[in-house]
């Protein structure tokens, strides 16, 4: 997600910019860790400690509090600074934390990433892991990533690290007659990522090949917002006189949301009054129910009903969508499912009213989708946009239940695309329970 200035969350039209996040239930005494999304961030320290970045980048990561912008003399995105392509080295060097661990685990998947990920690290100044953050989010005054440590916890002693907190949006839905679903899963309908909360029976640890692939799935949102506001072609134009803050307002008619806005509009104008409801808080105007938005929904571009909330968030849902069918093979399920009337539901309480597998393959999808990841990764995908388009979208079956219908479409349509065909299906262990807010 993003926090920039003409881009708010409608919750929280201040002042200041605030940062997406909880300011739910903690622990004693921490009440003011994380207001409304705006991480408290106090504890941040340089991840490397020869890091030459180390002051300049925590004064950086916490001046959007003051309304405030990094001033370039003091410290430049990471592709202004380095030609050529980037190294783990180097983003290690950006790297703030608030408990080394953090670091540690975010590092070990780092290093992992392909070449074309790593070189989407440009755009940024810092890049901050705190224990209260909650959710994750990109800022245009500083230029950095903010990750929730949800994403790197490895053991119980970890997660204890971590200030617990709900999402301060996981309530926005509740007057709605709707939820809107999204999972990433192999061809077989196996799940692609592990669950990010902890417990003592079923999820009490994690290696790093179970952290990646959410992980990815986060970087490569926020890293999109950070390429979407200083596309790669203009890291060489910056003023070095000024702030990044001004230096991304200046280039307004060259962000990838405008480009995309301008030649693939969305045209559902009733699903983004839903989104302001559903992720921004605002008061609903109007109701819609789950068959009306998949209706709505099935017709337009985006890849999830979060690009309904901001231009931004449009190209990232996108890229996103992109990214884990060319990383991992994974194909989107996306519905919008019935809202209980009761407390304590299960996954299966949410009944499918619509729902699409592979949505990144609908008509109206390709061609927006194709336009954000050749701008942003500065390639022709016209191969692997045409293999997109030659498989289908396939309906998620209606009335099922949201869980239940994960393993009822199974298609050899989808095979050629998944890496991981032998991935079991039938596993219901809370380990792989879905996240129904995104980044």
């Amino acid at each position: 997600m993003t926090i920039t200035q003409g881009i708010r969350r409608l919750a929280i039209l201040m002042s200041t910019l605030l940062a997406a996040g909880c300011g739910g239930d903690g622990k004693s005494g921490e009440r003011g860790l994380n207001v409304d999304g705006d991480p408290l961030l106090a504890s941040l320290q340089p991840y490397l400690s020869t890091s030459p970045y180390g002051l300049a980048a925590e004064d950086c990561a916490v001046i959007y509090k003051q309304g405030q912008s990094c001033q370039l003399q003091d410290i430049a995105p990471l592709g202004y600074d380095i030609q050529g392509d980037l190294t783990p080295d180097d983003i290690a060097q950006r790297l703030l934390v608030s408990h080394h661990w953090m670091g540690d685990s975010f590092m070990d998947v780092v290093r992992d990433l392909p070449q074309n990920v790593l070189n989407l690290f440009r755009p940024l100044n810092v890049i901050v892991l705190s224990f209260d953050i909650r959710p994750s989010f990109y800022h245009t005054d500083t230029a950095g990533i903010y990750i929730d440590p949800r994403y790197l916890w490895r053991n119980q002693a970890e997660w204890n690290d971590i200030y617990q907190q709900q999402d301060y949006r996981s309530g926005f839905a509740d007057p709605l007659p709707f939820l809107a679903m999204q999972r990433y899963v192999y061809s077989n309908g196996g799940y692609v990522t592990y669950s990010n909360s902890f417990d003592v029976n079923d999820n009490y640890w994690r290696t790093k090949s179970e952290i990646a692939p959410g992980l990815f799935n986060l970087l490569v949102h926020e890293l999109a917002h950070a390429n979407d506001f200083l596309p790669p072609d203009q890291l060489s134009a910056l003023d070095a006189s000024t702030s990044i803050g001004r230096n991304i307002k200046l280039i307004t008619g060259n962000w990838i949301q405008t480009s995309l806005r301008q030649a693939h509009a969305l045209s559902a104008g009733s699903l983004q009054l839903m989104a302001e409801s559903y992720f921004g808080g605002a008061s609903a105007s109007t109701s819609m129910s789950p068959e009306q938005a998949g209706s709505a929904f099935e017709a337009d571009g985006a890849a999830d009903f979060y690009g309904y909330y901001t231009g931004a968030e449009d190209v990232a849902m996108l890229f996103e969508a992109y990214m884990m069918w060319r990383e991992y093979g994974a194909v989107s399920d996306v519905a919008f499912v019935s809202s209980p009337a009761f407390a304590n539901y299960s996954c299966d309480d949410l009944i499918i009213g619509w729902g699409q597998r592979n949505r990144l393959a609908q008509k109206e999808v390709v061609p927006r989708a194709r336009l954000v990841s050749e701008s942003l990764l500065q390639q022709d995908l016209s191969a692997e946009f045409a293999a997109i388009a030659s498989s289908i979208p396939v309906d998620l079956p209606y009335g099922y239940g949201w869980c239940q219908a994960r393993t009822a479409v199974m298609s050899a349509r989808f095979e050629r695309f998944s890496r991981e065909a032998q991935v079991p299906v039938a596993d219901h262990s809370q380990r792989y329970l879905d996240e129904m807010l995104r980044h």
